[in-house]
Order: C-alpha cells, then sequence, then structure tokens
C-alpha cells in the first residue's frame, strides 16, 4: 500500500491553462542519457478512477532509495516506467515529453519494423501512438509450481489437483473470468476469482499506514486478482500441457499468439505449464519462466 497525496490535488491548485494536455515528471537521477523522465495525459492525472499519486511511503515505511527516495509517482495500471522515482520536477504542457527515455523506451513499434529499420529511422520511436501506457489483461499459473510433481494411480483417480495463479489489467479494468484449457485451446473450464482489492472496498474509508485508505471511493480495478481451480488427476495424466488466459470487462482477452516487436514489450499471450511424464504413474510441471532463488 502507497502513502501520498493524489496528483490531482497538486493539479487542483496549480489550475492548469485550457490547452494543458499532459503531465511531465522527472527525477533526480543522472543516467547516460540525462534525468530519467516521461509524461502522462492531463485528464488522466485528474481522473479519481485513476487514483494517480505522488507516494513517499510503502507499507507504513518511507520509501527506500530503490524505490524512489524521498518522492515518487505512483500511475496504476500503467507499465512501471510512467511511475517516476526520485521524482524532481513536473511540469504542465500541451504536448507529450521531450525527454529521450519518453521517447526510446516503453514503446510498441509496429510489427514490421526490423531492428534495423528502428535503429536507422529515430521517428518510428517518436510517434505518440506506439507510446505504451496501460497495461494488456495478463495472467498465470504459479501452482503447481515449477518441478512439481504429481502420482496418479487407479485408488485416488477420482482426486483433483489445486491450479491456481493471479491476472491483472490496466486502465482499472476488472478481470471479469479466468479459463484454463488442458487441450490446448479447443476447449475452455471456468476458475473462480478473488478479489482481495474489493475487501478493502467494502471496508470504508479506514485508518493504515498513517494514512486514508479510500479504495472505496472508486469503482476502478488496480490491482491484481486471484484465480484457482481443481482438475481432476486423470485428466492432467494424460494433458500435454496447462493454458491459462484472461479476459476483462470490456472482453478484450489475451491472444494466444504473441505480437512480435522490437523491444519484445507487452506480450500477453496464453501462459502454459508444460507436463512431463516422470514414470509409469507420476507427472511433473514444467514453467516456461523461473523465480530468482535470490530474491528480485
Amino acid at each position: 500500500l502507497w502513502t501520498g497525496c493524489m496528483m490531482r490535488d497538486i493539479m487542483l491548485k496549480a489550475k492548469p491553462k485550457n490547452a494543458a494536455r499532459f503531465v511531465w515528471m522527472e527525477g533526480g537521477d543522472n543516467p547516460a542519457n540525462g534525468p530519467y523522465g516521461t509524461s502522462v495525459r492531463l485528464c488522466w492525472v485528474m481522473d479519481p478512477e485513476r487514483s494517480i499519486m505522488l507516494a513517499y511511503k510503502q507499507n507504513g515505511s518511507f520509501l527506500s532509495p530503490d524505490h524512489g527516495r524521498p518522492f515518487r509517482a505512483i500511475i496504476p495500471g500503467v507499465i512501471g516506467g510512467r511511475s517516476v522515482k526520485w521524482l524532481k520536477k513536473i511540469i504542465i504542457s500541451d504536448v507529450p515529453s521531450n525527454n529521450w527515455y519518453h521517447y526510446f523506451d516503453n514503446r510498441v513499434l509496429p510489427t514490421m519494423v526490423t531492428p534495423e529499420e528502428a535503429k536507422k529511422n529515430k521517428q518510428w520511436w517518436k510517434d505518440e501512438r506506439y507510446a505504451l501506457y496501460d497495461m494488456a489483461v495478463q495472467s498465470a499459473i504459479w501452482k503447481p509450481s515449477n518441478n512439481e510433481t504429481v502420482t496418479v494411480d487407479g485408488e485416488d483417480d477420482d482426486n483433483t489437483v489445486s491450479v491456481s495463479g493471479y491476472a491483472s489489467n490496466g486502465a482499472g479494468v476488472r478481470v471479469g473470468r479466468v479459463e484454463v484449457s488442458l487441450d490446448k485451446g479447443r476447449t475452455w473450464k471456468l476458475a473462480d476469482i478473488d478479489y482481495p482489492e474489493d475487501r478493502y472496498r467494502e471496508a470504508g474509508h479506514i485508518r493504515l499506514f498513517g494514512g486514508l485508505v479510500n479504495v472505496c471511493d472508486r469503482m476502478s480495478c488496480l490491482c491484481w486478482c486471484f484465480w484457482k481451480i481443481s482438475i481432476p488427476k486423470k485428466e492432467l495424466f494424460v494433458a500435454k500441457d496447462i493454458v491459462v488466459r484472461a479476459m476483462d470487462e470490456r472482453m478484450c482477452i489475451q491472444p494466444r499468439d504473441m505480437y512480435w516487436n522490437v523491444t519484445s514489450m507487452m506480450n500477453n499471450w496464453w501462459y502454459r505449464v508444460a507436463i512431463r511424464k516422470d514414470g509409469p504413474n507420476v507427472i511433473r510441471f514444467e514453467h516456461p519462466v523461473l523465480a530468482n532463488k535470490k530474491g528480485g
């Protein structure tokens, strides 16, 4: 949980001119191409449903240096690169940021733009249509975990295995359903979804970590939700993999195939866990990515 002030309140005091369209942010760091900076739309900042804020605490503690001490932007539902850390400067403008990192980071260029073309023609990077802001609907499996095994024998064929994970989305749009397939997407099973964010919404205004929790003031969904489904062991034993996909309330759904782009960003295709046979009646689950056991 973040503690801070709403950026909207600051904008109300600043009284932007009618021509204002964007809010620029610049950090106090000094990487190779100058201080990191970017921008978001002013109308988003002014929208209470977006809950864009300037934070100085995380889970009740003042921000650590790695997390942006003393002050950072928090822009929920949007690619993390817009939540500027070590915030030093805010500018209201009629055009998007001209910062080097706003141009050359967090972009999804058209799929036909090759690395060579992207390097040669910088105008691809400066087209605001290709800037990445709202996250796409996404889901993943975390249980069964990587290399976890299940034994199947005749005595417990009807027993089930709990398959679970998380789902998320951008723009504050709720994830409306999560589906699991054991036959590469030909048929699907509907999973149950838990929305922990709603429990804060139902609690009303409460004090926590030195601030007022105001989730009840909005209808937007800005946090992960968690899904689970029980699948019979005998069905898993004959399957080659477990596939999951999510769909939001706008009926936007995770695609089967990736959208190739030169930065490899925003790929939200189906998450797949392979099922390997480790013996006549033992199956093992293999994830496409592994957690870093050292942390991070």
